[in-house]
């Protein structure tokens, strides 16, 4: 980002010289129009080019250590009127030393002194204009990307902490399991404890990335209905309708896992046999499309005690990072539960 604006003030600066040297290229015609002569208007003009250039640096350099609210200061005005009072001084003081004895020369030197300063000093004006604009915009570039770059860590920081929001209510209620099933079903117990581990480190592993794969995310999501199928059994069963073309499909890492766990614990809420989820993948025009689907027993739910945490956490995501409202919608019947999750593909 520096380096481009450095590189946006150089091409500046040799932009503002060629046409700086046509403009005294044109004075110098001017001149030489006159009746001036060769050596006299080649020597003005380009003497003349040379102390505006140099001002031109030393301005180029003050505005680097210092900027006014206003394109028109008074640090500005006084600058530049003792600026082009100098260059004047300067191009008449030398005009008058190589030109001696061009009397039509020197008779232009002393008649339009003041004119010569005043178009100085009108130079020097837009000059310093420009330099004002230029770190002006420079100043609201570095505050805009400043602004950016905060809003950035901010949001990554959220991501982080619904990240670890995702996790503890599922990790309790499998500990509770495992330490149900210690004494009655020990080998049940000791595989929900295999599978709960490669869990954790592939969801420690995953949390480190932005997006994952659909096919990395359906294994992940396979491992843990490993375990919610020990703590229900047959009671519980996954099926997942997708499209071939839809394997390398991106999404935010382990935003599956949440609407699964959220479909399963109100399926089974008020639901004394068996539930089926489903899920119905498709990709169509640059989205990908997910359905969650579960039964859905609306009495039990009013009654229950869900907050329905899962899905505004995965709304909050996805609005972190698509910056839509859009990509996440629910339709209730009095049977059926539906998340619709849209994803785009870039």
């Amino acid at each position: 980002m520096i380096n481009r604006i450095r590189k946006i003030g150089k091409n500046r600066f040799v932009l503002f010289t060629i046409l700086l040297a046509l403009i005294h290229l044109a004075y110098y015609f001017l001149l030489r129009s006159n009746h001036i002569g060769y050596d006299a208007a080649f020597s003005d003009a380009f003497h003349n080019l040379f102390w505006v250039l140099v001002f031109f640096f030393i301005l180029q350099r003050i505005h680097s250590f210092y900027h006014s609210r206003s394109a028109i200061s008074i640090v500005h005005i006084s600058t530049i009127t003792i600026f082009s009072l100098l260059i004047t001084l300067f191009t008449h003081w030398y005009g008058q030393w190589i030109g001696s004895t061009d009397k039509l020369y020197i008779d232009f030197l002393e008649h339009l002194f003041f004119v010569r300063w005043f178009i100085l000093f009108l130079l020097l004006l837009t000059i310093v204009h420009q330099l004002w604009i230029d770190k002006h915009l420079k100043e609201q570039y570095l505050a805009y990307s400043r602004l950016i770059e905060k809003e950035r860590q901010l949001a990554k920081a959220e991501m982080n902490n619904l990240q670890q929001q995702f996790q503890p209510h599922f990790l309790f209620n499998s500990l509770n399991s495992i330490n149900a099933l210690v004494k009655s079903q020990p080998e049940n117990a000791r595989e929900m404890i295999l599978n709960l581990s490669d869990f954790l480190r592939k969801t420690i592993q995953k949390g480190k990335e932005d997006f994952n794969s659909l096919a990395d995310e359906i294994d992940y999501l396979n491992l843990y209905m490993s375990i919610e199928k020990v703590r229900f059994g047959q009671r519980l069963q996954l099926e997942i309708e997708m499209d071939e073309n839809c394997q390398n499909a991106q999404l935010p890492s382990l935003i599956l896992q949440p609407l699964v766990e959220n479909a399963i614990k109100f399926g089974l809420n008020g639901n004394l046999g068996a539930i089926t989820i489903r899920l119905e993948i498709k990709c169509e025009e640059n989205i990908l499309s997910i359905l969650i689907s579960n039964p859905y027993d609306s009495s039990a739910v009013v009654n229950g005690n869900g907050t329905g945490y899962g899905l505004k956490s995965v709304e909050r995501k996805l609005g972190i990072i698509y910056k839509r409202a859009d990509l996440l919608s629910v339709k209730k019947t009095t049977t059926q539960f539906t998340v619709n999750l849209k994803i785009p593909q870039v």
